[in-house]
């Protein structure tokens, strides 16, 4: 890794996922992004709108730990 790139927690790096994906939606202002954005919004320190989005962002950050390579865009759900 890089030396003078940021390290991010894991808190920093959702809130950066956060802000991709809404500036995806200004572009693209599509019903899927939109929910995805509120199931992802914070309500308090991890608390997310939708309780299971945090836990789904920590096996995402499992997974991006375990392996370089990303998943092929619409895989099913099975293979998370």
């Amino acid at each position: 890794m890089d030396q003078n790139e940021p390290q991010l927690s894991l808190d920093e790096a959702y809130r950066a996922a956060f802000h991709f994906i809404n500036q995806y939606y200004a572009r693209e202002p599509i019903t899927p992004f939109m929910l995805m954005l509120h199931s992802m919004g914070l309500e308090g320190r991890r608390q997310t709108n939708d309780p299971a989005t945090w836990d789904d962002w920590l096996a995402s950050v499992e997974k991006a730990l375990a392996s370089p390579d990303l998943p092929t865009p619409g895989s099913p759900l099975d293979n998370r």
